[in-house]
């Protein structure tokens, strides 16, 4: 009787070793599957975020290109003022 019941719960262990090897395989290609997403989520974030980074860099030098350029017309201007000032002739610019 011993030997019939082990020889018959063996079948079931080997269904239920197999049925945990899918499991177990399921499990590591899903989350292999997830972390690849994740992966390229990331990447396209940081793509993203380095793009972005271009475009402020150019806002920036921009931005300081003109307050450069007003810079120096200011000074024109009073140096423009200054010499119309001295000469009593009158020096031209806006």
């Amino acid at each position: 009787m011993l030997t019939a019941a082990t020889g018959a719960a063996k079948g079931h262990a080997k269904d239920l070793e197999n049925y945990l090897k899918a499991r177990v395989k399921l499990i590591a290609d899903g989350t292999a599957a997830i972390a690849a997403d994740l992966l390229k989520d990331a990447k396209f974030a940081f793509d993203e975020i380095r793009e972005s980074e271009k475009t402020a860099v150019l806002a920036v030098e921009a931005t300081s290109l003109a307050a450069a350029q007003d810079a120096i017309n200011a000074a024109l201007a009073v140096a423009a003022k200054a010499l119309s000032t001295a000469t009593g002739i009158a020096v031209p610019f806006p």
